[in-house]
């Protein structure tokens, strides 16, 4: 009875290992990683557009706010400068010679709209280079998810056709097909929500330097009056 046995062992190993065979295991590992390699491909090239994309919208959006603070800014001045003639012209009805009040004053007073409106595009500058810093590390990030799957061709090469090493890299693959799109995807969402963070950023460019504006020149503009108010009869 014993034969018999053995006989029928050997012969389900023997089909076992047909079924499971090193090339077999070999040709799916392979498959499976060239899978593998095109989606991850393929999604660092559409992550590659996004973040593009990104920066594209925060640069606009920076650049309109930009613009709109510095016509915040003229707007400003034409008022502090019309209220400034005002002044002169108060003078010259009452006949008094107010340039002692002026000649220091008013040319401050002219050069701080330009000063500012320059402050306005460095910090906005400044926060564009940062949006591409932010982008290009973040590509750099994406674009090396690549040697996950290098990482495991090597493992595969490493197996020299062992089955009880192929199979468990079989299970790896499938599962990178998973992690590795959602670890690029997770990282252009991060980048979005950095570059999101950064227009408030953006926006006190503008706002803080248009206040700093109107306080300095609002306070020479009352210096100015205070200074004629006490030479007026």
């Amino acid at each position: 009875m014993a034969r018999p046995i053995v006989i029928l062992c050997v012969l389900f190993a023997f089909a076992n290992a047909k079924h499971f065979s090193p090339r077999d295991l070999i040709d799916e590992a392979t498959r499976q990683l060239e899978e593998l390699k095109q989606i991850v491909h393929g999604d660092i090239l559409v992550a590659h557009d996004d973040l593009s994309d990104l920066v594209i919208a925060f640069k606009t959006y920076a650049d309109t706010n930009q613009k709109q603070a510095i016509v915040a800014v003229q707007q400003e001045a034409q008022s502090i400068d019309s209220q400034l003639q005002t002044v002169k012209d108060l003078g010259h009805a009452a006949g008094v010679d107010i340039s002692s009040c002026i000649n220091v004053r008013e040319p401050l007073l002219r050069k701080l709209p330009g000063h500012y409106a320059q402050a306005i595009s460095n910090c906005t500058y400044g926060l564009d280079g940062e949006a591409d810093a932010i982008a290009h590390n973040a590509r750099y990030i994406v674009d090396v998810t690549i040697n996950q799957v290098h990482r495991l061709e090597l493992e595969l090469e490493n197996c020299k056709g062992e089955i009880l090493c192929i199979s468990p890299l079989i299970t790896e693959i499938e599962l990178n097909k998973i992690r590795l799109p959602q670890n690029i995807k997770t990282e252009v969402q991060a980048t979005q929500s950095v570059l999101t963070t950064l227009r408030i950023s953006v926006q006190a460019c503008g706002n803080d330097n248009v206040a700093q504006y109107t306080t300095e020149a609002s306070s020479i503009l009352n210096d100015i009056i205070n200074c004629v108010d006490r030479l007026l009869p």
